[in-house]
């Protein structure tokens, strides 16, 4: 029996690309942003979904590059810069300076 827990990097890759938009769509109700799947697929593909605000369709459109950002790297191993990087791809245009580290107090609501 093969080991489902030992894929190559192309599989992993093939999974991701395959799944993307319910990785998004997860991370976006995660985040508090009402959204259903139809309507992740549709901002993906550019589209403009009534009911969402400006940010919270930027937010989706971040998670994308974020994704994209990823799957065009090869990262051998994950250090503070690529975190950065990610942070400033998700947050851009969200808060300022992304990919850097915040000189302000966070909150985190619901709490």
């Amino acid at each position: 029996m093969k080991d489902k827990f030992n894929l190559s990097k192309e599989q992993c890759v093939f999974i991701v690309k395959r799944n993307i938009v319910d990785y998004i769509y997860k991370s976006a109700n995660l985040e508090g942003i009402g959204v259903t799947y139809p309507d992740t697929q549709a901002i993906l593909d550019g589209g403009v979904v009534n009911g969402l605000t400006v940010n919270e369709m930027i937010t989706i459109n971040n998670l994308k590059y974020a994704w994209n950002y990823v799957l065009e790297h090869d990262f051998s191993k994950l250090d503070f810069a690529v975190i950065c990087d990610l942070h400033r791809f998700i947050m851009d245009k969200l808060v300022m300076n992304p990919g850097m580290i915040r000189q302000v107090p966070v909150n985190i609501g619901g709490t």
